[in-house]
């Protein structure tokens, strides 16, 4: 008689250990989905925020290039962009002719083109608000904190 009562309590350790086993497994694939989603996010609102920057840069460059002969000395814009995308800070580079933006966890980095007949000042600034403004010194637009 005994050995009924092992065998009972044995098939209900084996199916409790089974089911803990099944279930963290389930738990371990949902966390890789998790974390694929939150990267592909926040690569899709960093885009957003460098397409929103690249077009405030061409406005201006087109305010510039109409002037014709005429100097134009003061041109600036300012712009507000997130101080986070999708729970991250991030950092935008300002390159001859483009913007690489880049966040800190999850680390992701994304490149956007920009064409303009006036050169980009090189330079980094932080998230959040950016002002875009021509420096007719040097022929350049720059873009800076604020």
């Amino acid at each position: 008689m005994n050995s009924r009562a092992v065998s009972t309590t044995l098939g209900f350790v084996l199916t409790l250990t089974i089911t803990t086993i099944l279930i963290s497994g389930i738990m371990v694939a949902a966390g890789g989905f998790v974390s694929s989603e939150h990267e592909r996010v926040t690569e899709t609102e960093l885009e957003v925020v460098g397409q929103r920057l690249a077009a405030n840069l061409e406005a201006a460059d087109r305010v510039v290039a109409s002037s014709g002969d005429e100097t134009v000395t003061d041109v600036e814009t300012r712009l507000e962009l997130p101080n986070r995308v999708a729970g991250t800070t991030y950092r935008i580079e300002v390159e001859s002719n483009e913007l690489v933006l880049q966040s800190v966890d999850p680390e992701v980095t994304v490149r956007i083109d920009v064409e303009t007949a006036t050169d980009l000042k090189p330079g980094s600034v932080d998230a959040g608000d950016v002002t875009v403004s021509y420096d007719a010194a040097t022929d350049e637009l720059e873009v800076t904190n604020g």
